[in-house]
């Protein structure tokens, strides 16, 4: 398991914690906060940290911090929470922080020797529309590979594969903060991989914004030159590569060989226009990522939130345990059986989750009546494909299974309820759902019957094709592997246990 290092940063502010499982940890202006941040746009309680255990990451809390929590340039709303990965940047105001595993996924590297400043020459570099004409045959090719490049990861290489070919020099690598004296490597290219150390003067300007060029030649007797000399460089360019409106990478290349300066300062010109471009793609990416990331996180709350309250069914009554699980899991199997594709396949499996959600709304003395209910009690069941559409509405995750919550107790003949629709005026969910309950409900013990076998309820689905049931669907559910349906049905009911069918 990799050690997790919180690294600052943010200029003037050289701090390090190790997150040690099992937390939670603090974050905040407070004295007691596992990390304490003395800044008071700083919350005493600004964010916690826990750890995952099953994932084997930490998932970061926003505390409603005044100054808000950030991630990837991405404010978090109050009370969410993210799961974070390696190479994460956390910003809480007006700390920045990088999320650094110490097993290798984020390679790290100590700068090369101090340098001095005047060993370093600041360049303007021009707009790509001013480079020689060759030049520009490779930055169109560089700049197709790198919008093309469909993740971070790959736009990344892409960029220090096509810098080195577009320049000729020997190595290029991308680099990012990781504290006050260190940098991580984000994606090498050309030699053996990535070199044993930089000139910390040029990555530092190239991560304030500004390109650098070094010379091991014309720079002899100063601390850069010795820097160049010791890493057995004869030329290097470092320019930034900006995420957003900030640099947040620096690209630096390496040469063995001296060349004459207009030629130096023209391989600078077209890095800087690689830069450009990578990091418009990169950014973008990220936005996308960190998008997709916390609508997965939202997804996570949502099936969280639902599995409660079907476990808050479930509690009733000793029968209904486990049932919308069951009807979830035979519904998916016969939209596969019937050969829809996965998408509906998804949908038929979350309508099934789903679909019993109303009887939440069911008096409990109904739902556990040890018996056969009176008409009076029965209307009152009927009422739940009704409830939980009701509930559900408003829900945009759910809005697609909709329609088989309030049809799933519809029959082909028109005899069901709510509605007493017939046929194909039945939505499809509605019709698949209606199988996979019926034949939970069948195979499933009360207290006044015992549990069906399911060769013997298959024969029933299929006597009643076309009256109940979709005669398609009911064939396809039929041509189940018996075993597979075996594997799902409920265990023997508890002694005492009722239910309502």
């Amino acid at each position: 398991m990799p050690e997790h290092w919180l690294i600052s940063t943010t200029a003037g502010r050289d701090l390090r914690r190790r997150l040690a499982p099992p937390g939670p940890l603090t974050v905040g202006r407070a004295r007691d906060a596992s990390i304490v941040l003395d800044d008071r746009s700083v919350s005493r309680r600004h964010a916690t940290l826990e750890w995952l255990p099953d994932a084997g990451a930490w998932r970061v809390i926003n505390e409603a911090g005044t100054g808000g929590t950030w991630v990837n340039g991405v404010r978090m709303s109050s009370g969410v929470g993210l799961t974070l990965r390696a190479g994460d940047s956390l910003r809480i105001p007006p700390w920045e922080f990088r999320l650094v595993a110490a097993d290798g996924s984020a390679a790290m590297a100590d700068f090369g020797a101090g340098d001095g400043a005047s060993a370093v020459r600041a360049l303007t570099v021009p707009d790509a529309a001013t480079l020689a004409q060759h030049r520009l045959v490779l930055l169109l090719g560089a700049a197709e590979a790198i919008h093309r490049a469909t993740s971070i990861a790959t736009a990344r290489q892409a960029l220090v594969v096509h810098a080195l070919h577009a320049t000729g020099f020997d190595a290029a690598v991308l680099l990012r903060a990781a504290g006050e004296s260190a940098v991580e490597v984000l994606a090498a290219a050309g030699g053996a991989g990535a070199p044993g150390g930089y000139s910390r003067t040029m990555v530092r300007r190239a991560l304030a914004g500004e390109a650098t060029v070094g010379d091991l030649e014309s720079s002899a007797g100063s601390a850069i030159g010795e820097s160049l000399r010791r890493i057995d460089v004869e030329q290097a360019v470092c320019v930034p590569v900006h995420a957003g409106d900030a640099p947040g990478a620096a690209l630096w290349l390496e040469s063995a060989r001296r060349r004459p300066d207009g030629e130096l300062a023209e391989a600078a010109a077209v890095a800087g226009a690689l830069a450009r471009m990578a990091g418009h793609a990169i950014a973008s990416l990220e936005r996308a990522d960190m998008e997709h990331r916390f609508a997965v996180e939202q997804q996570l709350m949502f099936a969280g939130t639902v599995h409660a309250l079907i476990r808050t069914i479930d509690a009733k009554d000793p029968y209904t345990r486990g049932h919308s699980d069951r009807v979830a899991a035979f519904a998916q199997l016969l939209a596969r059986a019937a050969g829809f594709p996965d998408d509906m396949v998804a949908r038929s499996y979350l309508c099934g989750t789903v679909h019993d959600l109303g009887k939440i709304g069911v008096p409990e003395s109904v739902l556990c009546k040890p018996g056969r209910l009176t008409e009076e009690e029965f209307a009152r069941i009927r009422e739940h494909p009704s409830i939980g559409h009701r509930i559900l509405a408003d829900i945009p995750h759910l809005q697609e299974v909709l329609p088989g919550v309030l049809e799933h107790h519809e029959k082909w003949d028109g005899t069901g309820y709510p509605g007493r629709l017939a046929g194909e005026s039945i939505s499809l969910l509605g019709r698949i759902v209606c199988v996979a309950d019926c034949f939970d409900a069948m195979t499933s013990a009360r207290v006044y019957r015992p549990a069906r076998p399911v060769g013997e309820v298959l024969e029933e689905i299929r006597r009643c094709a076309g009256t109940h049931f979709d005669p398609a669907l009911a064939e396809a559910f039929a041509r189940i592997p018996p075993a597979a349906l075996e594997s799902i049905v409920a265990p023997p009911a508890p002694p005492g246990a009722g239910g309502a069918g």
